[in-house]
């Protein structure tokens, strides 16, 4: 494959400021911020899991952004992180709501020569493990590690011909455009769920329902009784950490369980097979199960999918109902709701370091617990949702997987682009 080394600089659209960073000193500072305006790029919006994160912004006026005019990003620019959380990169999507937005202090800006180089290409290549660790190795480590705008203007990267990067761009692409797809399907399924609860749990416009309930009062049928008369078992995980494996059964930790209710296992710690036995002595975590944290990170609840092979970590326990009684998705997005937070709340321990509710009284913590017939009509409309959840979060796990192992082989030529592997292909196994 034909490659030309170049620099970042060289790379650089030949326009003013088309490699810069974020306002020096008071240029921009928070008391500086407004309610609406034009959006300020920071850490919060470069995830490594997605290209960008369109949302979640503070903003400045328009009359600051033409003051910042030097540091103004655009649609297909590539923003790099120049201090904190080193290693993150995005790029500014062409279906952005915005047509300009200010990069902050800790981010720098590239707008692309498209004559030399494609600007996904690039992004894709600074994902690449190896070339992103390069980067990271030149940072400065004088006070607060940083890698200065020079530092990105001297880098130098081998780029392939320009068809050749176009097609690399629009493998990679093809992949993330479905694990973003299937993102959404995840979000609409789940948010449809969670809005059949609280409306037949927590505002009582359910079918059949009456006029609503006064005060404190539950719909007739219902009752409040201790949660322990929900499920089968309580079970905590190990006191202790087993030592790490580079493969076999995953220990499921605090980190793994995401506030929005996913497991992310994206990032796992293993234990070797034959240390399997000794940390599940208490219970091995199946399908079905609620798993939760009850010390330092509270109020995180996921369920098991089908095939899970762990343990549960420290910090982490589960409850396992009775499959025949259908409760277990009823309990998970109850646990969701302010009711059951508000009970949590009643029980936290604050210790010397962390925050805790403790095991031995959880079996006592009430439910509001409407009737079987209910809540087996839930389950009826709720568990096909979970069930094409949990089969869309498996395709983006296999897809991720799929996409980090071919980029950095695309991006080396190590791989021939006539020979990448479709997304489709990896999503139908």
């Amino acid at each position: 494959m034909f490659q030309t080394e170049f620099t970042i600089a060289e790379i650089a659209a030949n326009e003013k400021n088309a490699l810069n960073g974020g306002p020096f000193g008071s240029k921009l500072v928070s008391s500086m911020y407004a309610e609406k305006g034009v959006p300020v790029i920071r850490g919060n919006n470069l995830p490594f899991d997605k290209k960008f994160h369109d949302g979640d912004f503070v903003y400045v006026t328009k009359e600051k952004a033409k003051e910042l005019r030097a540091h103004i990003a655009r649609q297909g620019d590539v923003i790099f992180t120049q201090r904190g959380t080193l290693g993150q990169i995005g790029i500014i999507p062409n279906y952005s709501i915005y047509d300009e937005y200010v990069v902050s202090q800790s981010q720098m800006k590239l707008t692309v020569n498209s004559e030399i180089a494609d600007y996904l290409y690039i992004y894709y290549a600074f994902r690449s493990p190896v070339i992103m660790g390069n980067l990271i190795s030149c940072a400065s480590s004088s006070g607060v590690p940083h890698i200065n705008l020079q530092t990105l203007r001297d880098f130098r990267l081998h780029l392939p011909q320009i068809s050749i990067q176009r097609k690399v761009a629009s493998i990679l692409t093809a992949y993330d455009d479905l694990i973003e797809n299937n993102t959404r399907r995840i979000a609409i399924l789940e948010e449809m769920a969670r809005r059949l609860f609280e409306e037949w749990f927590v505002l009582y416009r359910y079918p059949g329902a009456g006029d609503a309930p006064v005060d404190d009062q539950l719909p007739d049928g219902w009752v409040r009784e201790p949660i322990s008369r929900l499920y089968q078992g309580l079970f905590d995980g190990p006191h202790a950490t087993p030592a790490p494996a580079e493969n076999g059964p995953i220990f499921l930790g605090i980190g793994n369980v995401t506030e929005a209710g996913h497991l992310d296992l994206s990032k796992i710690r293993h234990i070797a097979e034959e240390d399997f036995p000794k940390w599940t002595k208490r219970v091995t975590p199946a399908e079905g199960d609620i798993v939760f944290t009850y010390e330092a990170t509270l109020n995180r609840y996921a369920l098991i999918p089908p095939g899970f092979n762990g343990c549960l970590g420290r910090r982490m326990a589960l409850i396992r109902t009775a499959p025949e009684h259908r409760i277990n998705l009823f309990l998970y997005y109850y646990f969701f709701s302010q009711q059951w937070r508000d009970v949590v709340q009643a029980n936290i321990l604050s210790g010397a370091t962390v925050d805790r509710i403790p095991l031995t009284s959880f079996p006592s913590f009430p439910v509001n617990r409407p009737p079987d017939g209910l809540i087996h009509q839930f389950d009826d409309l709720v568990r096909p949702m979970v069930q094409q959840t949990q089969n869309l979060q498996q395709q983006n796990t296999r897809l991720r997987a799929a996409r980090d192992l071919l980029l950095p082989k695309l991006i080396s030529g190590e791989i021939d682009v006539s020979r990448a592997p479709l997304p489709l292909e990896i999503a139908a196994e």
